[in-house]
């Protein structure tokens, strides 16, 4: 049992050495093995039979964590999970999706597309290529690789294409990368396709206002609450995006209707209390602002000192 501890937990020494075998890497290097690896191997498979019950269980186990670790940016101990998990089955294609992603974290993309076109061969049905590339997206946004996680979602639009939660994602990415054009396009797409998805509509809007098509904005803000009618934040940006168009009075109205759905907002009051002061009506100003104070709203002091002494 001593040599499996040394193989999970990377312990080597000089005469294992040697052999090359990395578990930092890839199916361990690509190395072939001695019997003493091989020993340790099958020692491994029958721990790990006996523990689940079946192989399958134990590499879904496996990938689970694999996956987290890849999440909490502990890369080498990931792809030591997913060496594990190729062990134990190498004819299940995620294992082959974690090392080419991995890859591409060290900026070895010419390696990682090999290991992506054999995740491809290994996975016939796409079963699991868009759990993967999905997982890939979350893991590499959440480690602020957006290009990454962007990359990872245009493969799957080669064979998901109908799938409107893809585009909605990439329009969120390109986003937070500015890339204004490519957002639009992604929301538009998945619009087509989920023509009844609020935030959608609402994501959308928001890109109309920066870019300054407020018509365009309005209206899908609109078509947004017209899907959800409790929609805040719809609400407060269609609200805010009235006040900068200067139609004061529908943008008090809009603020209203969010502060019914979430009453203990000082943000929304803090705004209802600017559009009632555009309005010129000062003390239902201070009321509100004095009220979004209350509800712990910090950015509201200013307005009070200066407005309502």
């Amino acid at each position: 049992m001593k040599l499996i501890i040394i193989i999970l937990l990377g312990i080597s020494c000089h005469t294992w050495s040697q052999q090359k075998v990395d578990i930092t890497r890839p199916m361990y290097g690509e190395t072939e093995k001695d019997e003493r690896f091989k020993k340790a191997d099958d020692d491994f498979r029958k721990d790990m039979l006996k523990k689940f019950g079946s192989i399958d269980m134990a590499v879904n186990d496996i990938l689970d964590k694999a996956w987290a670790l890849f999440y909490q940016n502990d890369l080498v101990t990931a792809m030591m999970r997913f060496n594990q998990a190729w062990l134990l089955n190498p004819d299940y294609p995620d294992a082959y999706f974690g090392f080419a992603a991995l890859l591409e974290m060290k900026g070895e993309s010419a390696k990682a597309i090999r290991f992506y076109t054999t995740a491809a061969e290994k996975d016939k049905d796409n079963s699991r290529s868009f759990i993967c590339l999905m997982l890939i997206a979350d893991c590499k946004e959440q480690l602020n690789d957006i290009k990454g996680a962007i990359e990872a979602l245009e493969k799957i639009k080669i064979f998901r294409s109908d799938d409107p939660l893809v585009f909605k994602k990439s329009g969120n990415l390109y986003m937070t990368i500015d890339q204004q054009t490519a957002a639009l396009e992604a929301y538009t797409k998945a619009i087509q396709l989920d023509p009844r998805d609020p935030v959608t509509f609402h994501n959308r809007a928001y890109l109309y206002g920066i870019m300054e098509q407020y018509v365009n904005a309005i209206m899908d803000y609109s078509m947004s609450i017209s899907l959800d009618s409790t929609f805040v934040s719809a609400y407060l940006n269609l609200g805010i995006l009235e006040m900068q168009t200067n139609n004061v009075e529908v943008a008090k109205q809009d603020f209203q209707k969010a502060i019914k759905f979430d009453p203990k907002s000082g943000v929304l009051r803090r705004y209802l209390g600017l559009a009632k002061l555009n309005l010129e009506d000062t003390q239902g100003a201070c009321d509100d602002f004095k009220k979004a104070k209350e509800l712990g709203d910090t950015l509201v002091d200013e307005l009070i000192d200066e407005f309502c002494k």
